[in-house]
């Protein structure tokens, strides 16, 4: 738990000190994301619209992802996470326009995912879908202008949702606080990470 909140907070509030890992992670996570999720809807794409209308809990998500008995579908879902996963991977390493472009569209994309599916845990289809695509879009916006906000931004979003998530589940809070704390969170991450970037780059100039 304290090992969960001190990770979560450095990474709410300090994320963009770790930019280098904070690329590598985001190449892998993203590619692999959209791999799989690309890979889990061509399979079976009613099977997966069914679960967003309907709700699920995440041994029914997971059982989408790796259904059992073991059989194609699992290793085609393995296959593409791992090959997007160390794609997007080796593609981050070099730094230049092409990887820099595609890690602007494909992170924003993981993103929205990610947060879909896990909202959608918690609250209605419209509520996540609307809040999914609003940080997606932020995090696009963001990174078309600058790779080191765009960083501060996802990394405040992602870590303050995962600390908030362990802070209301551990001591069983209500669902509107781990909204107002998410926000807070990742208001006062981002804006404390933004103030970091813009020092570094006045003493740079």
């Amino acid at each position: 738990m304290i090992g969960g909140l001190a990770i979560g907070l450095f990474f709410t509030f300090f994320g963009y000190k770790a930019q280098r890992l904070l690329v590598l992670a985001s190449s892998l996570l993203s590619g692999g994301l959209v791999a799989l999720s690309t890979a889990v809807y061509v399979q079976n794409p009613d099977a997966l619209l069914l679960l967003l209308e309907e709700g699920y809990t995440l041994s029914q998500l997971f059982a989408l992802i790796a259904p059992t008995p073991v059989g194609p579908a699992l290793f085609i879902n393995v296959v593409s996470f791992a090959l997007g996963s160390l794609g997007l991977f080796f593609i981050a390493r070099f730094d230049n326009r092409f990887s820099r472009a595609l890690l602007a569209i494909l992170s924003p994309l993981s993103v929205g995912v990610a947060l879909l599916f896990t909202l959608r845990l918690f609250v209605g289809i419209t509520i996540s879908a609307v809040l999914a695509t609003t940080f997606a879009l932020l995090i696009l916006a963001v990174s078309l202008f600058s790779v080191a906000l765009y960083l501060a931004v996802e990394s405040a979003i992602i870590a303050a949702m995962a600390l908030s998530l362990l802070i209301t589940r551990f001591w069983h809070l209500d669902r509107w606080i781990f909204y107002l704390l998410w926000a807070i969170l990742a208001l006062l991450g981002f804006l404390n990470q933004r103030q970091m970037i813009k020092a570094k780059e006045a003493s740079d100039g």
